[in-house]
């Protein structure tokens, strides 16, 4: 005779009624639908109603388990599909000032200077108005200031300069 054990082992028609239930979209049953479906099930074995709650809420984990797991890698499949495009984007058709010496197997980067900084008027420009600014600055923007009345410094001269 066997012994009994204390673990719930299901049949295999209960598992397909437990699933079937699961399916149908229910997830959390109430005690009074816990009681049912122990009483139904128990026409293909032994089982409690603790058997039924507890096979509900460790579905359910391993449901949420499985979507995590599709989640991780459908998100690895995108990293290496990203890695992929950019692999192929760093390719020489994708980016021609990259031509690839065959003999070596060295890369030559070009480097085309698109805008020029400065152009020659421009700099001219800019370098008047650097000169406009310092003489209207000596003249105008000079303080002075004196330290005490009894004291025998000379006077502190302060200029404001914007361009160095």
């Amino acid at each position: 005779m066997g012994t009994k054990c204390g673990r719930w082992n299901p049949t295999a028609e209960q598992v397909k009624v437990l699933t079937d239930l699961f399916r149908s979209g229910l997830r959390t049953p109430t005690t009074d639908q816990i009681q049912k479906i122990s009483s139904q099930l128990s026409f293909y074995g032994n089982i409690e109603s603790k058997n039924v709650f507890y096979w509900f809420q460790n579905h359910k984990a391993r449901e949420r388990q499985k979507r995590r797991r599709k989640v991780l890698v459908d998100e690895s499949i995108n990293d290496e599909d990203m890695r992929i495009q950019f692999d192929n984007i760093s390719s020489n058709k994708h980016f021609p000032e990259i031509s690839t010496n065959h003999e070596t197997d060295e890369r030559v980067i070009e480097t085309l200077q698109l805008f020029p900084l400065n152009s020659l008027s421009e700099y001219a420009e800019t370098e008047k108005l650097r000169l406009f600014t310092e003489e209207y600055m000596r003249e105008n923007m000079t303080f002075s200031c004196s330290i005490g009345a009894e004291m025998d410094h000379p006077t502190l001269d302060l200029r404001l300069s914007f361009f160095s």
